[in-house]
């Protein structure tokens, strides 16, 4: 009999009604094959540079080859070979940046000040127009404009045309069909969201000659709690919302509507962070796979939706103590033909791959906690588990020659779990290894969980009840 193995993470508030988890695996669907749907480990990371003591603030690939990262007060240009070269400092060493290019220049804003970084030359300084606000929250570029969102008003202002440290002190204007403050504009689908704390307003660049911005009639009934966490990819901007009612969904938007696509677990999930005004996020494409990274903000771990599969899964870190907590990368740029991640406690740059299987040389764990299994009540034997594992996938030599994973069970609802054992998962070469768990007892409601830490290839096929 088949059991639930493959699903997404959906631990609830009550562990007996759902305790799922998918952490460091997510998964995939293949209609045509044997079986519907399995689970593929998530990306490792090796070492690619390092941009000082860190941690790193944001990433950034440009248009024309060259990628940045700013990482404590410095911002550093790193090159395909993974050299890091320092060009400039900012006033503050910690918290999130943003940054924007147009033709010839990056700008980058720490919260407060908007920096410029000079292409051709590579000169790097402060804004100190005095047509700039004293106090910016993030910046965007929008047809050769960049814009900011001045702090605690619904303003925006607009720089002069591809020319980030030139400001004139009427080009601004305010985002007003709702009294909240303005904290993020994103430029997404060729227009501009302007995200407040509980409504945003979509802008259109009209052309015209004293403002060339223009609001598009109506709003959208939902802000945000957290401006870092709006990414505009896939023909959408995600974010995680907020409105007069409440907050911590996560939301698309498509054809300029917002649609939930956060679960009552993700929502539990971002309810227990601690931090939820500095929470952050970043996308990527992989293998026909588009992710949503929603990390920081006191998360107790990273939580990643799979636009392709439309399923939530965790990505983790396992510290020293043994538990999981938030997956090291904050943001990301694709350069030199690399998914490349900035380190949330130092400076190193990792580059993200499926063919790497630790975690920046530590562990990269992947767990399963599947569903519940029970039959109205009635006590039920158990048997054997077979889990149908990719098999023979082990190393040459060291740790993962000889590859197991582990398994416990638990028959209160995932409230406690039993002592843990292990079975091989092949040795290099010997693919006809099986899986299996024997003798696992008599309950009324059983749930299996399984783990992975040895640094070879994940792939989960299939698990059957015998």
């Amino acid at each position: 009999m088949k059991v639930g193995l493959v699903g997404p993470s959906y631990e609830m508030r009550s562990l007996p009604f759902d305790a799922q988890r998918t952490i460091n695996l997510f998964p995939v669907f293949d209609e045509q094959g044997k079986e519907v749907a399995a689970l593929y480990g998530a990306p490792g990371k090796s070492l690619f540079a390092t941009c000082g003591p860190g941690p790193v603030r944001g990433c950034f690939s440009s248009s024309n080859g060259r990628a940045f990262v700013v990482s404590a007060a410095s911002i550093y240009e790193v090159t395909s070979n993974g050299t890091a070269t320092a060009l400039g400092s900012l006033d503050e060493s910690s918290g999130i940046v943003t940054m924007a290019e147009n033709l010839s220049q990056l700008a980058i804003c720490d919260g407060q000040k908007l920096y410029t970084l000079n292409y051709a030359t590579n000169a790097f300084a402060k804004v100190t127009d005095p047509d700039l606000p004293a106090s910016v929250g993030t910046v965007e570029n929008v047809d050769g404009y960049f814009m900011v969102n001045q702090n605690g008003t619904g303003r925006f202002y607009i720089s002069d045309l591809n020319e980030g440290s030139s400001w004139a002190a009427l080009d601004f204007a305010t985002a007003e069909s709702n009294p909240d403050k303005l904290v993020r504009c994103v430029n997404s689908l060729g227009q501009v969201f302007l995200i407040g704390s509980r409504t945003t307003e979509i802008w259109s660049n009209t052309g015209a000659s004293d403002f060339p911005f223009r609001r598009i009639s109506g709003a959208m009934d939902v802000g945000t709690l957290s401006p870092y966490t709006a990414v505009s990819i896939a023909n959408a901007m995600i974010f995680v919302g907020q409105d007069r009612y409440g907050n911590g969904s996560v939301y698309s938007t498509q054809s300029f509507n917002p649609s939930k696509i956060s679960t009552n677990a993700i929502e539990y999930a971002i309810a227990k962070a601690t931090d939820k005004a500095n929470m952050r996020a970043w996308a990527y494409q992989q293998e026909g796979h588009i992710f949503y990274c929603l990390t920081g903000g006191g998360l107790e771990t990273t939580l990643v939706y799979d636009l392709t599969t439309q399923q939530w899964h965790e990505r983790a870190y396992l510290n020293v103590d043994g538990v999981f907590e938030q997956d090291l990368a904050v943001d990301h740029m694709f350069a030199f033909g690399k998914h490349l991640v900035g380190d949330r406690r130092n400076g190193k740059i990792y580059e993200l791959s499926l063919d790497i299987f630790s975690d920046a040389g530590d562990a990269l764990a992947a767990e399963r906690v599947y569903t519940h299994l029970s039959d109205e009540g009635q006590r039920i034997r158990f048997n054997a588990l077979e889990i149908g594992f990719e098999t023979g996938v082990g190393l040459q030599s060291g740790q993962g020659s000889d590859p197991v994973v582990s398994f416990s069970l638990s028959k209160d609802g995932g409230r406690t779990w039993s002592d843990t054992y292990t079975a091989s998962i092949g040795a290099v070469g010997q693919y006809q290894a099986k899986v299996e768990f024997r003798r696992l007892g008599v309950a009324e409601q059983m749930t299996f969980k399984i783990r992975i830490s040895d640094p070879v290839k994940r792939a989960i096929i299939g698990s059957y009840l015998r």
